[in-house]
């Protein structure tokens, strides 16, 4: 109850002070650069889970590779039940508090998303080399979105994405990922 309440004011703080971009650019413009981008490439597989990662993530700039995602049942928020997806830099080795772990940088470079059975993200914890963190990660609330979700025939896949870099705490964070995962 404690963590939950802690997660809780720690991401309606960081939403309070996280800033998006002020300029947009036109619809067009983002249409066209969407129908141009070039897709991710992948940049690592779990063979064992049948997990992967692909895409960008950016601390002040510094590229992040995220070379596994894991799933595993978090505390219930709002009375719904929640999932952590836990992206890191390094081999979770099956670790049952990976969620944790990554906070404290156990896994290098990480990602926390916690998401609701829709899809719809909850809060993230970013842990990058390239950000100064003195606690090890930030929280980030109201940033982060999923696209293209599914959970069915026990695996949990989307794009987990900050819509382009956004200012947290003066501080650059940008992350545009496809994954796919075992549920839990």
């Amino acid at each position: 109850m404690r963590r939950s309440l802690a997660c809780l004011i720690g991401m309606l703080l960081l939403a309070a002070c996280s800033k998006t971009p002020t300029t947009a650019p036109t619809a067009n413009a983002a249409a066209q650069q969407t129908a141009t981008a070039p897709q991710p490439a992948p940049v690592g597989t779990s063979g064992v889970s049948g997990a992967a990662v692909a895409g960008t993530y950016l601390g002040n700039g510094k590229p992040a590779t995220l070379t596994q995602v894991t799933a595993h049942k978090d505390d219930p928020f709002d009375g719904k039940p929640i999932v952590a997806l836990v992206f890191t830099a390094k081999d979770q080795g099956g670790d049952d508090k990976a969620a944790i772990n990554a906070l404290f940088g156990n896994f290098g470079d990480a990602i926390v998303a916690r998401i609701e059975p829709d899809g719809t993200v909850v809060g993230v914890d970013v842990v990058h080399s390239g950000l100064r963190s003195p606690g090890g990660s930030i929280s980030i609330g109201g940033v982060f979105t999923m696209k293209d979700f599914s959970d069915a025939n026990g695996q949990i896949s989307g794009r987990l994405t900050s819509n382009g870099p956004t200012d947290v705490f003066d501080q650059k964070v940008e992350a545009d990922l496809t994954f796919r995962t075992k549920a839990p």
